[in-house]
């Protein structure tokens, strides 16, 4: 009798954490948004370098028995929100996140409320409408021009097709990688539905590719692709290896010349080209394919056109930056992340197919929830139960509108320009790329190094190109991380190629700038941080 009345007891006091007092509640609220208001309000940021003593305040893996109350809560909470990294300041610009608009938090607080999961029509009621809509919406901004020849001939366009069952112009998920992944998914099964890869899978459909003559698939990209394709020949059973990384020109785009030949090279080794991957928007360099010309060319091979536009896709919505993504409306299928340069939350990805039908190819059914006469949008994503992220997106495209998502665009480009020419006129840093949007990279260069560098060059002397360089990567290196640890400013780094200096790789700085709230003076004062750190290195 005692066990049965504890039990009661605990299911009454589990049960109040879903029927709250209001004023409870309007209190707990109080205690987190004070918190994270103190956090992003900070003048400095947490440094990396204490990352150990962190730790210590997560490292017990004993299950909480008891329930705490929202103070104690709070208090638990609190080294997780003070150590978190303030991505809304105007001085982080080394990654692609950013700061919100100011009404996304209490958009996302309904989403969470309402709890959709729009993984179907039983669950997410007309907010699976409102996601086909969105997905209409972006459609038109890229394929609008192959949908007829007038605005009323486009309009009716998308008002018969939108919420059509067995065809949908696109699916959400959680991000660029998930998107990339599903649009190979949906290239390799329709190249391969002759070969009833639904009935035999992948060994069998490629056995039976053999009797044609084939001996594999491959897919080509760029050395700037991101490695999520890499991920997507993994999962999809093609193998890493046939995912071909095709050389770059001094642009860092790709380098249509040689796209050609190792086409050309893997036809005669009977090995069919399953899809060429155009960058738009590296995410190391910000470099734009030239994606007409990879269109041209997927036409003469048979075979899938994809984009990867999660990072610049969103220079679409600018009437000034618009041309460098021309030959995109020519793609199979485009991926972008509303999370980037849409400025939704974390988790917020798509990728639109411009024939709403191509997706029939990864459809699946359940009778218990997803039936095959249904317009349930679950039947053609790899994830299944998924939250109304739309709803995020689809505040943004209001509220924001088009014009207001180009004018943040074109303030970011333009603020990349500025930024390299400081670099440029600077003695001490050399701009390594020229920003094709808004990301560029550039390392720390002092003017006796860059002499000797020049000087070596000129003589042909590449065993000192090579020990020049390293030494300059070194301290490039040492420089970011030294940054990093500290509580200002923060610009990451990567590798890159340039043939100029070599074969192998100089380490670079890698800036990203899509926060409307940095100014060149934040920039300046970056670069004084690096000029202070350096010095301190070399006593």
């Amino acid at each position: 009798m005692q066990d049965d009345s504890r039990s009661n007891q605990t299911w009454r006091e589990a049960l109040q954490a879903f029927d709250i007092n209001a004023d409870a509640l309007a209190e707990f609220e109080t205690l987190l948004s004070q918190q994270a208001k103190s956090h992003l309000q900070a003048s400095e940021r947490p440094g990396l370098s204490n990352q150990s003593k962190v730790e210590q305040c997560f490292y017990s893996s004993e299950l909480p028995a008891q329930a705490k109350n929202f103070a104690e809560y709070s208090q638990l909470l609190g080294p997780a929100i003070s150590g978190s990294v303030n991505t809304a300041r105007p001085d982080f610009v080394g990654h692609m996140t950013s700061a919100l608009p100011a009404f996304m938090p209490p958009v996302q607080k309904l989403m969470a409320s309402l709890n959709q999961n729009n993984v179907k029509l039983e669950t997410s009621g007309y907010f699976t409408d409102l996601e086909r809509q969105v997905l209409a919406i972006l459609h038109r901004c890229f394929f609008a021009s192959q949908k007829g020849g007038t605005d009323r001939a486009v309009d009716d366009y998308y008002r018969e097709n939108m919420h059509q069952p067995k065809q949908a112009f696109g699916v959400f998920c959680s991000g660029g990688t998930l998107a990339n992944i599903m649009a190979l998914w949906v290239a390799r099964n329709r190249l391969l539905s002759n070969y009833k890869l639904a009935e035999k899978g992948l060994f069998g459909a490629m056995s039976a590719m053999a009797g044609d003559g084939y001996t594999g698939l491959a897919v080509l990209v760029s050395e700037r692709g991101h490695y999520s394709l890499s991920k997507a020949a993994d999962v999809l059973g093609l193998g890493r290896e046939n995912l071909v990384a095709i050389e770059v020109d001094d642009d860092h785009r790709m380098d249509m010349a040689a796209l050609r030949a190792k086409a050309t090279e893997l036809q005669a080794k009977g090995v069919k080209v399953l899809a060429l991957v155009g960058v738009a928007g590296a995410t190391e360099t910000g470099s734009i394919d030239p994606l007409r010309e990879m269109a041209e060319l997927a036409g003469e091979l048979g075979c899938h056109f994809h984009v990867d536009g999660a990072w610049g896709g969103a220079a679409i919505f600018s009437s000034q930056q618009r041309d460098k993504l021309v030959g995109i409306e020519l793609a199979d299928s485009i991926t972008l992340d509303a999370h980037k340069q849409l400025y939704v939350p974390m988790g917020a990805g798509m990728v639109l197919f411009r024939e709403p039908e191509a997706v029939n190819a990864i459809k699946h059914h359940a009778s218990y929830i997803i039936r095959s006469d249904s317009k349930d949008l679950g039947a053609y994503t790899l994830e299944g139960s998924r939250p109304a992220m739309s709803l995020l997106l689809h505040a943004g495209l209001h509220l924001i509108g088009a014009e207001g998502y180009g004018a943040l665009i074109d303030h970011s480009v333009n603020l990349a320009s500025e930024f390299a020419s400081l670099i440029q006129e600077s003695e001490d840093f050399e701009l390594i790329l020229e920003p094709e949007l808004n990301i560029l990279s550039y390392r720390y260069c002092p003017a006796t190094e860059r002499e000797a560098l020049e000087q070596a060059l000129e003589q042909g002397d590449d065993s000192l190109v090579a020990d020049l360089n390293q030494q300059l990567s070194d301290q490039t290196v040492a420089i970011q991380i030294a940054q990093a640890a500290g509580r200002q400013g923060f610009v990451s780094r990567t590798q890159l190629h340039l043939p100029h200096y070599g074969p192998s790789a100089i380490h670079v700085f890698r800036v990203v700038l899509a926060n409307p709230y940095t100014r060149i003076e934040h920039l300046i004062q970056i670069l004084e941080e690096q000029r202070t750190i350096a010095a301190k290195l070399a006593q």
